[in-house]
This record gives C-alpha cells, sequence and structure tokens, in this order.
C-alpha cells in the first residue's frame, strides 16, 4: 500500500513537470536567463524554453547521472551576485551525458518545494526511463526524430525519412523508399503521420531482418531457419514454441517466457494467458537489450568477499583529479565524483603546498589547474559509497610539508570523522582484514615519514610507488606553454607544452583532451633531439644564461613564440 501511494505520488509530480514550471537558469556561458523547464514524457527528455520561446532540448532523461541539490557548479560560480540572490534551498543541477566529463543543467525553481518536486520527479523518470519495455524505448528513439523532422502539419515527407535513414545506418534507394512510403501514406498527400512513419520504419527494418533469416550468406534458401524451427505458421511464436527457444538456444528457464512476452506485445489485447509473438516481435526481443550477452547475474557481487583484502583486485584510477591530459587540462572535484559513482575503489589525490595554509590538487609542474584538497575530501565523503559500500583506498602523493600534511590529517578526521579507518579491525590480526569487515570506510595510503625530516621539507612521491612518475618534474627550472613553428608549413604554430631543465629542454606537441595520455612514454615528454633540434637548449642558454625569461622576439627567432 505504501509503495502504491509513493508511485501515484510520483506519477502525479511527473505530470506536474510535464505542463512546466518557471524557473531560472545559469549558464557558465550566458547570463542568468529566466525560462519554462518542462518534461516531455512521449521521448523523455529535459526541454528549456528561454526568453525568445525557443525551444531546446537538453538531455534524454536516459543521459541523466546524478541530480543534486544545492549550487555546487562552475554555472552558479561564474554569476556570484545572481548566485547569491537565490537560496540554496531552492537550487539544483543536473549531470548528464555519456562522456567522463559531463554536462550540467544548473537550475533555480520559484520555491524550495517546486526544486523538491524537479529532484524527486527527475530521479523517479531516470528509473522509469531505463526500465522501460524495448518497444517503449524504440518508440521514444523516433519520436524524437519525427519531431526533429515534422512540419507545422505535424507530418514529414519522403526526403525527411531519406535523410533519416542514415541514421540508422541503412541504404535504400530512392525508388525503393517512395514504394514503402505510398504503402503506409493511406491519404496520398505525400505526407505522413508518426504511426504511419513507425510502420514506415517496421517496414524497412524488421521485414528485411525477417527475410535475412531465411536465408544463407549465399542467398539461397538454407533449409529449417530459426523461425520456422520455432513458428509453425511462420506467422507467430506461441508460449510453447519460445519456451523451447528459450530452453535449447538460449539456457535459460522456460519460466521466463510469459513475462518476455509480454514486455514485448504491441497490442494490449493480446495480453492473455497465453500470449504469443508475432514475427517482428520475435525480431525485437532478438535484437534487445533484455537479450544481451551480459548474464545479468553479476550486476550484484556474488564473490565470496571475506577474504584479506590483498587477495583482490581494486578498481583505482590515477591522477584521479584531470578530466582531460596530465599536461595542461583542468582538474576538477567532479572527476572524483565520476569515477566513485563508476565504481573506483582507489583513487589518487597529488598533495601539493597551498596559500593560507591549506593543501591544493593538481599534477605538479604542469599547466594543469588547481583545485583545493578540502572540496576534494568533500566531495568524496559526499560519493564514496553511492555505486558501492565497499571500502575507499585514497592514495596519497604527498609533497606537502610538514605543517600542511598536519592540516591535512585534521581536515580527514574532520571530514570523514568515523568513516576514517585510524586503527586495526583487530588487534590480534595476522592478515589483513577483508572488504566485507571495510564496508563504508575510508582507507589512506600513505608513506612514513623518512628519519630527519624537518617540518619545511616536502615529502618527495616515491617514483617506484608511482608507477615511474617522471623525475623531470623535480628538476624543472620552468614549464610553460609555448607556440613551435611548424616545420612544414612557416606560418603556422602549434601548442606545445615546454620544460626547461639545467641540461635539457624537453617539450611535447599539447593534445586534444579527448586523447589519452599513456604513462609508458615519460608522461609524453620528447627530448631535447626531437625535430626541434639540438641547438635550441644551448642558444636559449645562450642568450639568457640561467633566466627563462625573455622577450618574444626573442622566441621567434628560435622558432619559439610566448604563450600568448
Amino acid at each position: 500500500m505504501i509503495q502504491t501511494n509513493l508511485f501515484r505520488e510520483a506519477e502525479l509530480t511527473s505530470q506536474q513537470l510535464e505542463s512546466g514550471k518557471a524557473v531560472r537558469r545559469f549558464s557558465y556561458r550566458h547570463r542568468p536567463e529566466n525560462g519554462k523547464l518542462k518534461i516531455r514524457r512521449e521521448t523523455s527528455h529535459i526541454i528549456w524554453t528561454g526568453a525568445q520561446n525557443a525551444c531546446e532540448v537538453i538531455t534524454p532523461l536516459c543521459d541523466i547521472k546524478e541530480v543534486r541539490p544545492g549550487k555546487g557548479s562552475k554555472d552558479f560560480d561564474k554569476w556570484p551576485d545572481d548566485s547569491r540572490k537565490e537560496d540554496k534551498s531552492k537550487c539544483f543541477i543536473v549531470f548528464y551525458g555519456r562522456e567522463f566529463k559531463l554536462r550540467t543543467l544548473s537550475i533555480a525553481a520559484l520555491g524550495s518545494d517546486d526544486c523538491n518536486e524537479w529532484i524527486s520527479g527527475l530521479k523517479y523518470l531516470m528509473r522509469e526511463a531505463h526500465a522501460v519495455s524495448y518497444t517503449t524505448r524504440l518508440e521514444r528513439l523516433l519520436r524524437t526524430e519525427f519531431y526533429n523532422m515534422m512540419n507545422t502539419r505535424s507530418k514529414i515527407l519522403c526526403l525527411d525519412v531519406k535523410n533519416f535513414l542514415p541514421k540508422i545506418h541503412y541504404r535504400m534507394t530512392t525508388t525503393r523508399l517512395k514504394q514503402v512510403f505510398e504503402l503506409v501514406d493511406d491519404t496520398k498527400r505525400g505526407e505522413i503521420s508518426f504511426d504511419q512513419f513507425f510502420d514506415l520504419v517496421k517496414k524497412i527494418t524488421w521485414d528485411t531482418q525477417i527475410d535475412r533469416m531465411m536465408f544463407n550468406n549465399t542467398g539461397e534458401s538454407s533449409g529449417i531457419t530459426v523461425l520456422e524451427q520455432y513458428s509453425g505458421d511462420m506467422v507467430k511464436v506461441t508460449l510453447q514454441e519460445f519456451q523451447s527457444f528459450l530452453v535449447e538456444e538460449q539456457n535459460e528457464s522456460e519460466h521466463l517466457a510469459a513475462s518476455i512476452i509480454k514486455d514485448f506485445l504491441q497490442d494490449p489485447q493480446r495480453d492473455v494467458q497465453e500470449p504469443y509473438f508475432l514475427l517482428e516481435e520475435f525480431v525485437q526481443y532478438l535484437f534487445s537489450k533484455p537479450n544481451e550477452l551480459w548474464d545479468k547475474r553479476q550486476n550484484v557481487v556474488n564473490q565470496d568477499m571475506t577474504r584479506p583484502l590483498s587477495y583482490y583486485w581494486i578498481a583505482s584510477s590515477h591522477n584521479t583529479y584531470l578530466t582531460g591530459d596530465q599536461l595542461a587540462s583542468e582538474s576538477s572535484t567532479e572527476a572524483y565524483a565520476r569515477v566513485l559513482r563508476q565504481g573506483c575503489r582507489c583513487i589518487e589525490l597529488d598533495c601539493w603546498d597551498g596559500p593560507d595554509g591549506m593543501p591544493i590538487i593538481f599534477h605538479g609542474h604542469t599547466l594543469t589547474s588547481r583545485i583545493s584538497f578540502l572540496d576534494v575530501i568533500n566531495t568524496i565523503r559526499d560519493h564514496a559509497f553511492v555505486k558501492s559500500e565497499y571500502p575507499v583506498i585514497l592514495s596519497i602523493e604527498d609533497h606537502c610539508s610538514l605543517p600542511q600534511q598536519q592540516e591535512m590529517a585534521r581536515r580527514f578526521r574532520e571530514v570523514f570523522r568515523d568513516s576514517l579507518l585510524c586503527a586495526s579491525i583487530d588487534n590480534n590480526e595476522q592478515v589483513m582484514p577483508s572488504p566485507e569487515q571495510l564496508k563504508r570506510m575510508i582507507i589512506l595510503k600513505h608513506r612514513k615519514l623518512p628519519g630527519g625530516t624537518d617540518e619545511f621539507t616536502p615529502l618527495a612521491a616515491n617514483v617506484d610507488e608511482q608507477g615511474g612518475e617522471l623525475e623531470l618534474s623535480k628538476l624543472s627550472l620552468k614549464t610553460d606553454r609555448l607556440f613551435l613553428k611548424n616545420p612544414v608549413d612557416s606560418t603556422a604554430w602549434q601548442a606545445h607544452f615546454f620544460v626547461l631543465t639545467q641540461d635539457c629542454l624537453y617539450f611535447t606537441e599539447l593534445q586534444n583532451e579527448q586523447e589519452a595520455e599513456t604513462d609508458d612514454q615519460a608522461c609524453g615528454l620528447r627530448m631535447q633531439n626531437d625535430w626541434v633540434g639540438v641547438d635550441i637548449y644551448h642558444k636559449l642558454r645562450q642568450k639568457c644564461g640561467n633566466r627563462w625569461a625573455m622577450r618574444s622576439s626573442t622566441f621567434r627567432s628560435l622558432g619559439i613564440m610566448a604563450r600568448l
């Protein structure tokens, strides 16, 4: 009864969100704007309507990864004066996307009640979007495409369908397409509605796939096919025939047959005691997510988790704070939230002395941006056990002086409280505790201080423990982003990352953020004998001695342009 009431309440909230609510949208690129936010449920999208009454499709609901209350996004931070006017209790952020670096939709509702309705409603609709049947997902996909193509009469033309076909990786001659289009265009006006478009897509995809299952690769009849074996009349697949298919072909239980068929029924009136598949529904099942190769039993932990921690492979992240390359990309607390929600149980914190006695985190001696140590551990606390309750290991690469290490220790205790593992689980233990014993615990992995360390000497990272961290970073006199003349096109300049040491000049071309850096290539840095020429380093030393600073004209004469 309680679940029924919760379902009804969630449905009522969802209906209100379909009508839309007045909100204020914060964006990093544009000033805050008043408008209307709503849900288009038939396509499962969030829709924004701004001041110019132009509708913008923000994201499919199935691409939403998190809905978070508050103002913790760059969108709010970019406009501090406007953000201060909005109470935290009426603000929320939608994190969405299919890449590692998520996009954000930052919203201030009219009041806290509206905000809570949006948060609860979106969470409900997110679950629904992932739980709906394959047929419903297919219909939503086609409706989305139809809305993008339709004219003012809510119809589409044959040309629209022709432009749509490459999106589903389907090729068809214009003559054949016109023939199929005329079959579904019962009004003969040269335009079709959504239902007719849906029928057209089925005709040119499912019918073709059924035909292919009747023949072998040479185009000749292959004898008894899968369809002939499990469809006696070649019109439908009965419950008994589908049960045989599940047992003999899929190695699954025959008891699943009725529920699977009902999930794919296109006609509710066929939801009877002994349902059956039409052939196109059977083909849809074969290509659907419920029939994927992945064993759903692996979605939950089914291994023995009571062995010592050292017995297990641990999902780990290196340079967790980075959202791109290791030289000049952005560091972000959201990267920690993302990997923890993806299941990582060991994450890295590169800690350096920061201003005001508080450490900072970034990739040392590079152009990567810097983030607050305190912000990072607060983010870890909030997201550590959302995906899994098994322990989270913080791998600390510590470059801080003793006073700032002491500040780190104080903040660890303050933020993690009882979750921080500070003592042995069992004083008499002979082996490491198990993941089961360490559930919801934060474990610190850190080197002990060497003897004779004074309070102002930074603790250098252990090169071997950190996977071959480049010694170059310790020896650099200067690092910067510079432009190097293209050896082929003398008018073109390419951005490079340069490191100057006492006896070498290292450089690498700056990579696109989507291109991964590999650790076994000396962090991507080339030696001085690369195509820049051995004599550049000597020219730099000759012109400016031990000083790196020089005029842009000097750089240009060497084929190097200072960062603008």
